[in-house]
């Protein structure tokens, strides 16, 4: 694992961990140890590791939909289908639309987040519904937005590094509260909600560059913060507020229609985003963002980030396969990992909770410029 040295300063050991995966495929993990190396690890020095990987990406393996998504996407529609209670005959109807789009888009080798895309925007457009899963978006939000009151207070007490890595393992838990993945048979009442993120959270992360992502936050002028569900929006606000009074410009880009539980406009107005952040149009009803649908706004405002941090795993599937066309800009991703193809490049298993940096701007490498 590659260490970093800790903000309290000290002595700190890198060291190389040796998971069941190909060495070219190998995770990169921080960790801060006191004494010696893990039982299993192999000491090196930080020249060593500078020569095996130059630190300009670290996660950056593109992610392209492969036959192997097709489980997934067939789940996902037919999960939305299921909770939508919808007929047999227009059940049938988006069910062989979805399959035909699947046999299409396979072939374009896209973001999976692409393909979801089309899935549902067939399920609007057969069904007739401009807002589906309506109720649960709302209840979503607000058993969110109740538990982050209470998370705020809580971080109040706390400054520096601590502060930031508190709001941020929450906000990665709360990436959780995704009423596809997570069931929408609990009921979505703030206690049990307060259960499931609490459980996330406490198991902590498996991936952990907080600290990077921290240190990159500090010294960035311009930021770009990418949300990814409903109900993880207030716990987005906290991490967008406190990044926002290190001084540097945060710009927050909202879906302009709904994809499944994804955030839009009317969400960031309902928890006041604008307070904390400047708000503009990401682009229309896409699953994370799109790099073939997105606004002006949000070209412009990629291109000026010293650092984009983005939620969701659908934003890392496309930040992982096109995120390169922003050398300068660091960019880290807070989700929760669902996804096998993605457990391999983190070398987890299960639903896990990653903050990762997936690529060391050249602009935090030099400094500001």
């Amino acid at each position: 694992m590659l260490g970093e040295r800790h903000a309290l300063g000290g002595q700190v050991n890198c060291v190389l961990s040796l998971p069941p995966l190909p060495m070219e495929r190998m995770p990169w993990r921080d960790t801060v140890s006191g004494a010696g190396t893990r039982k299993g690890a192999v000491a090196v020095t930080l020249p060593t590791v500078l020569r095996l990987v130059a630190l300009s990406f670290i996660y950056f393996i593109p992610m392209k939909s492969t036959s192997r998504c097709l489980s997934c996407y067939l789940d996902d529609i037919a999960g939305a289908l299921d909770i939508l209670d919808v007929p047999e005959k227009p059940r049938a109807k988006v069910l062989k639309q979805s399959l035909l789009c699947i046999a299409e888009t396979l072939a374009h080798k896209d973001p999976p987040s692409y393909t979801i895309t089309a899935l549902h925007r067939i399920l609007k457009r057969t069904l007739g519904l401009a807002m589906p899963f309506a109720d649960l978006r709302a209840a979503c939000l607000k058993a969110g937005m109740a538990i982050a009151r209470g998370v705020e207070k809580k971080a109040s007490s706390m400054s520096g590094v601590q502060r930031f890595r508190f709001l941020a393992r929450w906000a990665v838990a709360a990436n959780s509260l995704d009423f596809r993945t997570a069931g929408a048979g609990y009921g979505l009442t703030e206690s049990a909600v307060k259960k499931t993120l609490t459980g996330y959270f406490d198991t902590g992360l498996a991936v952990d560059h907080t600290a990077r992502i921290y240190a990159a936050a500090r010294k960035a002028r311009s930021v770009v913060y990418i949300p990814d569900n409903v109900g993880e929006l207030p716990f987005d606000k906290l991490l967008v507020g406190l990044i926002s009074s290190f001084g540097a410009g945060v710009t927050v880009p909202m879906r302009g229609g709904p994809i499944t539980s994804d955030a839009v406009m009317a969400d960031a107005k309902a928890v006041s985003m604008n307070s904390a952040a400047r708000v503009i149009l990401a682009g229309p009803d896409t699953l994370g963002i799109s790099f073939s649908e997105m606004s002006k706004p949000m070209a412009a405002a990629l291109a000026s980030a010293d650092l984009i941090v983005a939620k969701g795993q659908a934003n890392y599937y496309v930040l992982s396969e096109f995120g390169n066309r922003y050398p300068t800009a660091t960019i880290a991703c807070l989700f929760t990992a669902k996804c096998g193809l993605v457990w391999n490049v983190f070398g987890c298993t299960g639903k896990s909770s990653i903050a990762a940096i997936i690529q060391q701007g050249s602009r935090a490498r030099g400094g500001r410029a």
